[in-house]
């Protein structure tokens, strides 16, 4: 099912020490997936892909709705077997205009304490993305990283991006009678500067709090680093997998920080969750 690399990994990690692919560029992570939420929509797919794998050695998992990774009995299996770290989008918006069919999560609680009980700290990582403004923006930031954190324990950081003004999602919006929301710069920098100052205080020497995707406008910040959301060093972290040196993966857009991977999703694949703001998007009706 595996490669000799992760046999070897598995070995060290739980038997006889840490141990090293002969060759770590050989390695390959799949993303699963940028164009779709196939943890909770296409989980068998998914988890056959990954069964007839024979290079796979770590997974990104990005969902919203955390379920099947903790209770469906073969991605579960994969999500604790294969070393993972979960891309989980949370923004207060579920059930809404803006995410009308994303499960509130209230209703993914249980699943989430029993994922993050199986998985290292740090290996479920926190989005706020995008950032919708509205008048309620840091309650609701508030309430939902007082939930996670209740199931993950301190999160010492979160991905962050504002929206893109891609032309089939500002006509999906426009159809709904919303507005698109458009964010100027000056204020994009002070919602992230609130942000890290009212809810990451960390000391200092500790990186900066707010991880931001494809936002190179906001880098000057103190408060803000690039984000890495397929990151080979955090694999390296919480596995022991030599995966830091691994290349960029120059296939994604000029700003992504993103570690080499294979995206073994497609824009075939419909997502269930119809966020009005979703680039994948393409080619659906009203869109």
């Amino acid at each position: 099912m595996y490669s000799g690399g992760l046999r070897k990994w598995i070995t060290g990690r739980f038997g006889k020490g840490p141990a090293e692919p002969d060759n770590p560029e050989s390695i390959m992570i799949y993303s699963a997936s940028r164009r779709t939420d196939m943890p909770a929509f296409f989980p068998d797919e998914l988890a056959g892909r990954v069964k007839r794998s024979r290079k796979l050695e770590a997974i990104v998992f990005w969902t919203k709705d955390i379920r099947n990774l903790a209770r469906h009995p073969d991605l579960s299996r994969i999500a604790v077997s294969v070393p993972s770290i979960v891309q989980y989008t949370v923004t207060g918006l579920a059930g809404g205009r803006w995410e009308p069919h994303v499960p509130p999560l209230a209703d993914q609680m249980d699943a989430l304490v029993e994922l993050a009980s199986r998985l290292p700290n740090g290996a479920v990582q926190w989005r706020f993305d995008p950032v919708i403004p509205s008048p309620d923006l840091l309650d609701r930031f508030r309430r939902m990283k007082g939930r996670l954190e209740s199931a993950l324990g301190q999160l010492d950081g979160v991905t962050v991006s504002f929206p893109d003004p891609y032309r089939h999602a500002v006509a999906r919006a426009a159809a709904a009678g919303m507005a698109w929301p458009a964010v100027e710069l000056e204020r994009k920098k002070e919602i992230v500067a609130l942000l890290a100052e009212e809810f990451f205080p960390l000391p200092p020497g500790e990186p900066a709090p707010i991880r931001l995707c494809c936002q190179p406008e906001l880098l000057e910040l103190p408060c803000v680093r690039q984000a890495h959301c397929i990151d080979g060093a955090l694999f390296e972290k919480l596995y022991a997998l030599p995966l830091g040196g691994l290349p960029r993966d120059d296939g994604q857009r000029a700003q992504c920080g993103c570690t080499l991977s294979t995206d073994i999703g497609s824009y075939d694949m419909r997502c269930g969750h119809g966020c009005v703001y979703c680039y994948a998007r393409r080619g659906e009706a009203g869109t």
